[in-house]
């Protein structure tokens, strides 16, 4: 099996015309101007807001810009170790640069590409990098690669990624590439997004909110 079809049997398994597996709401408190949510559940809300940020950085100014990105980073990400120059880099730099980073801001500079174009490039961050790696061990994949595990503001997710550190050293894991590794998942969660007929985003937040699950599949006889 490769990952593209572990993430396709993931995807086959849960979408549906609710994707009622996201539960978390936006909190309408500090939505920028101009964002009007619509009713219906966690998934439509966020998926329009992500919509609508995108629509509205096309045509903003760079202060804007920044503001906008400022937001989904820290109001919205709850990720709040950021410097102004962060985040004025993240809103302004071009996609190519961003990605040239490598691991270093990836959580946030992901959200930031996400914005700008949400059916191009998905957000990366602890909970996708738990599940991508345990999509490996429970399908198995052929020839898996430890995809970069990241800091993380759960416990579970932060526990989960010490088993699969270790559970990849011991197996003797290829490591993805800092460099390299960004575009294989985008370029793995997009194929996978045309061939089921959704969007790249909902993948990833598929991704997001799978990760509990299946690390209690990849480690059965763990207590979490």
């Amino acid at each position: 099996m490769t990952l593209r079809e572990a993430i396709l049997a993931l995807g086959n398994a849960n979408l549906t015309e609710v994707n009622d597996w996201y539960p978390w709401h936006v909190n309408p408190s500090f939505l920028p101007t101009g964002i009007a949510l619509p009713r219906g559940n966690a998934y439509a809300q966020n998926v329009a807001l992500k919509l609508q940020l995108s629509n509205l950085y096309a045509t903003a100014d760079d202060r804007i810009k920044q503001e906008i990105t400022e937001y989904y980073i820290v109001k919205w990400g709850g990720i709040k170790r950021n410097t102004r120059e962060n985040i004025r880099i993240y809103a302004l730099d071009t996609p190519e640069s961003l990605i040239a980073r490598g691991f270093r801001g990836i959580a946030s500079w992901s959200k930031a590409l996400c914005i700008r174009y949400p059916n191009e490039y998905a957000i990366y961050d602890a909970r996708v990098a738990v599940s991508l790696n345990c999509l490996q061990i429970t399908g198995p994949v052929n020839l898996p690669m430890k995809f970069p595990l990241l800091p993380g503001q759960n416990k579970l997710i932060s526990l989960g990624s010490r088993m699969i550190l270790r559970y990849a050293s011991v197996r003797g894991w290829a490591i993805a590439r800092e460099k390299d590794f960004y575009r294989e998942y985008n370029e793995v969660l997009s194929s996978s997004a045309q061939f089921l007929g959704t969007n790249l985003y909902t993948l990833e937040m598929l991704l997001f909110a799978k990760a509990p699950e299946l690390l209690q599949e990849a480690f059965p006889d763990e207590e979490f």
